[in-house]
């Protein structure tokens, strides 16, 4: 859902961006398979493969935790004990998660202002792969996967 907002409003900067250049000569916008580049690209993988693996000993780590505590629960106190365990790893393992997110987007954002500013572009934009909304434009794509390796 944050992805189709984000994409909603960059689209949206980006026809700002021509309407408000459409006098002022050409506007040159690239875009990009954001999907795609995050299948594709080395460093991108990278990061999700260490994400995946730091999940996985993590997870490990709780079930061992919360077994244990399992063991302990004897009276209503104690429950509750477990209960608010429970909740704090589930924070623990989204934070996780939202610091691989925001690590693989920052990733992403600077390949693209490199490609930008290379190809001399006035905007990048996701463009949602084949269903996108953006007709025209430089398709950088694969230059953004290239830059990850």
């Amino acid at each position: 859902m944050k992805a189709k907002k984000k994409t909603l409003f960059l689209v949206i900067a980006a026809l700002c961006a021509v309407f408000l250049t459409a006098g002022c000569g050409k506007v040159n916008i690239g875009y990009v398979d954001y999907t795609r580049v995050q299948q594709e690209a080395p460093q991108i993988k990278e990061s999700m493969d260490e994400m995946k693996t730091r999940m996985e000993d993590f997870q490990k780590d709780a079930e061992k935790q919360l077994q244990e505590e399992a063991a302990k629960v004897n009276s209503e106190a104690e429950a509750q004990k477990f209960q608010e365990l429970q909740q704090q790893l589930k924070m623990q393992a989204a934070g996780i998660q939202q610091q691989y997110a925001t690590q693989v987007k920052s990733k992403i954002y600077a390949a693209m202002d490199g490609i930008a500013q290379e190809k001399k572009l006035d905007a990048v934009v996701n463009s949602n792969g084949k269903d996108g909304l953006i007709t025209g434009g430089v398709d950088v794509t694969d230059e953004v996967i290239a830059k990850l390796q």
